[in-house]
C-alpha cells in the first residue's frame, strides 16, 4: 500500500480556488487504475491555514504509472500562484 499527500499553503484570498482544483485533480485521482481510495475533499488546519490533499494507492508502482496523466493535468493549472509557497508533498509506502 502507498499513501500520497500533500499539505498546500493557500493565499486567503485564493483558498477557494486551490479547494476547487483540489477537488478536480482528486476526481482525476479516483478515475486511476491502483487507486483504493481519494479524500473527496481537502482536510483544512484552521490555525495553519494550511490544506491537505490525501489518497491511498494499492502501490507506489500503480501511483508511478498514473503520474504522467496527473502531471499532465497539472501542467497548465494555475494553482501554484495561488500558494504562498510550494506545497510539501509526501509518498509513504506501506512496511508489510
Amino acid at each position: 500500500m502507498f499513501i500520497f499527500y500533500s499539505i498546500h499553503y493557500p493565499q486567503p484570498e485564493k483558498e477557494e480556488l486551490l479547494v476547487q482544483s483540489m477537488h478536480e485533480f482528486g476526481e482525476l485521482m479516483k478515475k486511476q487504475p491502483g487507486n483504493l481510495f481519494q479524500a473527496p475533499y481537502p482536510f483544512k488546519d484552521p490555525e495553519k491555514g494550511t490544506l491537505m490533499g490525501i489518497s491511498i494507492w494499492e502501490s507506489r508502482e500503480a501511483f508511478q504509472v498514473a503520474l504522467p496523466i496527473l502531471q499532465s493535468a497539472r501542467q497548465n493549472s494555475s494553482s501554484r500562484e495561488w500558494e504562498t509557497k510550494p506545497p510539501e508533498v509526501y509518498m509513504l509506502d506501506s512496511t508489510l
